[in-house]
């Protein structure tokens, strides 16, 4: 008799390939002469605003600014390790410092950090496409994949509608960090 493989299985093991590989972080990566501002918030905007897209030291140190109001300073791997302790990092991500971000990622950043509750789906699943959907529905961030890379800029509008939203369900860290200016 031969071995034959059967659709099913051959997907359950692509899905199983996909799983193991999505661990292990696989985007570019974004190579700067400066180093990401660790002692102002305005600093670390206008930081993020020149980038062509957003590193995971970057988005993390703003995820950092939105959850606890004030600037982290250490290196990446301590405030990586501080934000998979307080659950706004996955703990499975393994993100070098200058990897770029995709969309679903920077959305689950940002909704851990605002707090932001989602549904059951993305509990259980931890995936950042529920995270985005989230966040599209709150009108925070536009619409598009989750697996296009997010640019500075549109990072920066991000993280402001993300002000703007902590400040309307009043969960603002107790001193509130100004990360850009409100929109007109």
């Amino acid at each position: 008799m031969s071995a034959r493989i059967t659709r099913p299985m051959s997907i359950a093991s692509l899905a199983l390939l996909i799983g193991l590989v999505g661990c292990k972080a696989v985007g570019p990566r974004i190579t700067s002469d400066e180093a990401v501002p660790q002692d102002s918030s305005a600093a670390l905007i206008m930081y993020v605003s020149d980038q062509s897209y957003v590193t995971a030291e970057a988005a993390y140190h703003v995820g950092y600014v939105l959850s606890h109001g004030e600037m982290f300073a250490g290196s990446f791997d301590e405030l990586a390790a501080k934000l998979v302790d307080q659950k706004i990092v996955a703990k499975r991500w393994q993100h070098a410092p200058d990897q770029a971000l995709r969309r679903g990622e920077v959305a689950y950043v940002v909704c851990r950090a605002c707090g932001i509750g989602t549904g059951v789906n993305w509990l259980a699943t931890g995936l950042g496409r529920y995270a985005l959907r989230e966040l599209q529905y709150r009108d925070i961030v536009g619409t598009g994949s989750e697996y296009r890379l997010m640019s500075g800029g549109e990072f920066v509008g991000v993280v402001n509608r993300a002000e703007q939203y902590l400040r309307r369900s009043e969960r603002e860290p107790s001193e509130a960090v100004e990360l850009g200016t409100p929109e007109g």
